[in-house]
């Protein structure tokens, strides 16, 4: 089982296609998660979310919302989920 860090689903589950949080502190400010889809498949290779659902916390396929770089790699953010 893996579970996310930010909204506790377990991952490896087909029934679960989004994480729940889906807002991420960028410099302080609160921007709405990135769901743009750099993946031929229809559910992510790293954190099982379906096409066009945001992912789960530390997936390495999530963009950045302000750089659109790889989130888990960019410093435009802290590495710590928001906690609500």
């Amino acid at each position: 089982m893996a579970k996310c860090l930010d909204c506790k689903k377990d991952m490896s589950k087909s029934s679960v296609v989004t994480c729940d949080k889906n807002i991420v502190i960028v410099d302080g400010k609160e921007y709405p998660r990135n769901t743009k889809y750099h993946d031929v498949n229809v559910r992510c290779h790293d954190c099982n979310i379906v096409n066009g659902f945001v992912h789960h916390f530390g997936c390495d396929m999530e963009r950045c919302p302000k750089c659109d770089g790889q989130l888990i790699s960019c410093d435009c953010i802290s590495k710590e989920p928001k906690l609500s």
